[in-house]
C-alpha cells in the first residue's frame, strides 16, 4: 500500500512511535518485550498494531521488524498464568483487514524499515 501523507497516517505514525517507546522503556511493558525477544531473538524493532483491553487481560499485537505480527494475551492480575502467544507472517495478518488497519500496518512497516536502516 502506498502512503500518501494523510492526517490519518500521521496520527498512526505518532501512536506507533509512542508504542515502540513504551515497549522498550516502560516497566509495565517488560513482560511483552520479554515474550517478543524470546520468540524473535534477532528482533530489532516492534510497534503495537492492535490493542484490545479486556477486563482481566491485555491483548496486544506487535509488528516485529517487518516480517511478522506477534499477538500476546497476558493476564493482568495473575502473572502465573501462561501468556497466549500467536505468531503470524505479515502476509497472513494482512488478509481481511479493514482499510484503516491496512493503513496502520503500512505506516508500521515504513517505521520498522526506517528503524532497521538506522539500526534502532
Amino acid at each position: 500500500m502506498k502512503l500518501k501523507g494523510t492526517m490519518t497516517e500521521q496520527a498512526y505514525r505518532e501512536q506507533l512511535v509512542a508504542s515502540k517507546s513504551h515497549l522498550f522503556n516502560d516497566i509495565s511493558k517488560r513482560t511483552f518485550l520479554k515474550i517478543i525477544r524470546e520468540t524473535f531473538p534477532a528482533m530489532k524493532t516492534a510497534h503495537a498494531v492492535d490493542w484490545i483491553p479486556e477486563q482481566g487481560e491485555d491483548i496486544i499485537s506487535y509488528l516485529v521488524d517487518t516480517h511478522s505480527v506477534i499477538k500476546i494475551e497476558l493476564d493482568c492480575y495473575d502473572k502465573s498464568v501462561v501468556p497466549i502467544v500467536d505468531v503470524y507472517p505479515i502476509e497472513i495478518w494482512m488478509k481481511g483487514l479493514s482499510k484503516r488497519s491496512q493503513i496502520k500496518i503500512a505506516v508500521a512497516i515504513e517505521l520498522a524499515k526506517n528503524d532497521l536502516k538506522e539500526g534502532n
